[in-house]
C-alpha cells in the first residue's frame, strides 16, 4: 500500500524499533513522486509481517487425547504429551442407572475436571461393555447374550430403541450445544460402542441375530445429528460411515497403527481405513468433521512388533487427523522427537502472514485491518472460534475490541485467506498510542483461546502485532493532526 509524503518520519522509525522488540517485520509502502489530494485524504497504512514459529501448539480440539485422565496411573508430562481433549466412554447403565433418571453429575464432574486441566470433553456411549445396557431395560424383556466383557443386547427391540432415543435426547438437551464438548462419537451400537461384533467369540451367530438392522443403524445415527446439532460428531468405521459423513460427521478408527497387530496377512491400516477412503464422501469428511484415531495396542507394542513409526504418522497426516488417543500410555522415549514433529503438523495451525492497518485515526474514526492467513496444519478447526482485534494501552487497559466477520473454522489447509475488517471507534476514546493485538477467541468470545504459529504470544493468548495512534482532531488535509 502507498502512503503520502505526510507520513511522519519519526513514526516510521518508531515502528522499525517496534519490529525489533516484538519479532515483527514492519514495512511501510514506498512513497509516490508527488502526493495527490486523494492520497492526502486517505489515512496512512502500515504493513507488518509477524514471525512464524515452529513450536508445538496446544489448541482446542487437537493433539493427544487424555484418556479417562490416565485412569489410575496418569503418565507424567515427560512421558505423554499435554492434552487439550479429555476422552471418556460411559456405559448406558452408568448414564441412566434408573429409568428416566440421568446421571448428569457424572458428566458434569468430568467436564469440571477437564476444564481445570485446560481440556474439553469428547465421549462415547456404550451399550455393550461390563454393565452396558442398564438392568432395568433388560428386565423389561429385551433379549441379550453374554459376551466377553459384557452383555450384547437386542438392538432391534422397540423397547431398546425407544429408551435409547430418550437417553440421547436427554443428553443432547444438556450438552448438545455446549462449548465444553469437543466432539461425540456416534457410538451406541455393538462391542464397546464400536459398531462391530468383535467381542462375540463363541456366540457370533446369536450376536448377528441381535445386531441392528441397517434401518435401525441409520435411525440411531440420525438421533445423534438431531440431538447434538451444534457438536462435531465422529462416525466409527464399522458403522454407517458413508451415511454419517455425508451428513457432516468426521470419522474414527480405533486400531490406528495396525500393520500386523493381529495377523501378518491383514491389518486395519491397509485393509480397513485405506479401503474406506476410496469412497470420496469419506475421503472428504475431514473438511467438515474431525478425524480421530486410537492407537492399536499401545505405542510400545509398535516398537515390539517392528512397525514403521514414520509410515504410521505420515498416514495419520495424509488422513487429516486432529486427535490421537494413545491411551494415556507413555510414548517410547526414543520416539519422542518424531512424535513432537508429528504434533506440530496434526490438526490446524494458523499463521498470520501479514497485516495492513490504519496507522492513525481520531476518536470516532474507522480502523481498517487487512490480513492474510494460512492454515499450515492438516485439518480445519471444527468449532466456531472468532477472530478478534483489540487496542490496548501501555498500562494494559483494553480501550476497544471487535470481532471479525471472518470464520477461522472455514480455513482449510493449503489455502491463502484474505480478511478485511473495518471497525468504528468510540468518540470517547482517549487520544494516545495503542498496541494493536490479534487473537482467536473461545466460542463465546470471552477469552483468547487459540495459539497462533507466530511469535509474541502474551500470557492471555493475545498477540501484539503492531500499534496505532489516536489523534485528537482532524487536520484540513484529512489526515489526523498531532
Amino acid at each position: 500500500m502507498k502512503t503520502s509524503r505526510s507520513f511522519p518520519i519519526l513514526l516510521t522509525i518508531w515502528y522499525l524499533l517496534l519490529s525489533l522488540a516484538t519479532s515483527i517485520d514492519v514495512v511501510t509502502a514506498g512513497e509516490p513522486a508527488a502526493a495527490t489530494d486523494d492520497q492526502r485524504a486517505s489515512p496512512p497504512l502500515v504493513t507488518v509481517y509477524p514471525l512464524q514459529i515452529d513450536d508445538i501448539l496446544y489448541n482446542p480440539g487437537m493433539g493427544f487425547a487424555d484418556f479417562h485422565f490416565g485412569f489410575d496411573h496418569p503418565p507424567s508430562r515427560t512421558q505423554y504429551p499435554r492434552s487439550t481433549v479429555a476422552y471418556f466412554r460411559w456405559s448406558w447403565a452408568d448414564l441412566e442407572p434408573v429409568e428416566g433418571e440421568y446421571n448428569f453429575q457424572l458428566v458434569d464432574d468430568v467436564i469440571a475436571q477437564a476444564r481445570a486441566k485446560g481440556e474439553t470433553l469428547a465421549f462415547r456411549i456404550m451399550t455393550e461393555y461390563e454393565d452396558g445396557s442398564p438392568a432395568w431395560l433388560l428386565d423389561k424383556g429385551v433379549a441379550s447374550v453374554s459376551v466377553s466383557g459384557g452383555t450384547f443386547p437386542d438392538y432391534n427391540d422397540p423397547r431398546f430403541l425407544e429408551a435409547h432415543e430418550r437417553l440421547l435426547k436427554a443428553l443432547g438437551a444438556r450438552y448438545g450445544d455446549s462449548p465444553a464438548i469437543d466432539h461425540v462419537d456416534i457410538g451406541s451400537i455393538g462391542c464397546w460402542g464400536e459398531w462391530n461384533m468383535a467381542c462375540c467369540l463363541g456366540v457370533e451367530a446369536r450376536c448377528k441375530q441381535l445386531y441392528a438392522t441397517e434401518d435401525n443403524q441409520r435411525k440411531i445415527t440420525d438421533w445423534y445429528f438431531q440431538y447434538f446439532p451444534a457438536v462435531p460428531l465422529v462416525a466409527l468405521v464399522g458403522g454407517q460411515l458413508a451415511y454419517a459423513t455425508a451428513q457432516g460427521a468426521g470419522w474414527r478408527g480405533d486400531c490406528f497403527g495396525d500393520y500386523g497387530y493381529f495377523r501378518s496377512d491383514w491389518n486395519h491400516m491397509d485393509h480397513v481405513y485405506a479401503r474406506k477412503l476410496r469412497d470420496p464422501v469419506v475421503a472428504e469428511a475431514w473438511k467438515h468433521g474431525p478425524i480421530e484415531f486410537e492407537v492399536c495396542g499401545v505405542m510400545q507394542d509398535w516398537i515390539d512388533k517392528g512397525f514403521n513409526l514414520d509410515l504410521i504418522l505420515q498416514k495419520g497426516l495424509e488422513w487429516h487427523v486432529s486427535v490421537l488417543n494413545a491411551k494415556s500410555e507413555p510414548v517410547p522415549e526414543s520416539w519422542r522427537p518424531r512424535i513432537e514433529e508429528f504434533q506440530k503438523r496434526l490438526g490446524y495451525r494458523l499463521v498470520l502472514r501479514e497485516l495492513t492497518h490504519t496507522v492513525e485515526t481520531i476518536p470516532g474514526g474507522i480502523v481498517t485491518v487487512r490480513s492474510q492467513w494460512n492454515n499450515v496444519g492438516v485439518a480445519p478447526m471444527y468449532h466456531d472460534h472468532p477472530l478478534a482485534y483489540r487496542l490496548r494501552s501501555n498500562e494494559g487497559a483494553v480501550v476497544a475490541q471487535w470481532e471479525s466477520e471472518a470464520r477461522p473454522m472455514d480455513w482449510l489447509p493449503g489455502s491463502s485467506i484474505q480478511v478485511e475488517d473495518a471497525h468504528p471507534l468510540s468518540e470517547d476514546l482517549p487520544a494516545g498510542r495503542y498496541h494493536l493485538d490479534v487473537a482467536v477467541l473461545s466460542e463465546d468470545g470471552s477469552t483468547a483461546d487459540v495459539e497462533l504459529a507466530i511469535a509474541g504470544k502474551r500470557a492471555d493468548r493475545w498477540y501484539p502485532v503492531s500499534a496505532l495512534t489516536v489523534r485528537r482532531e482532524q487536520a484540513r488535509d484529512g489526515a489526523p493532526s498531532p
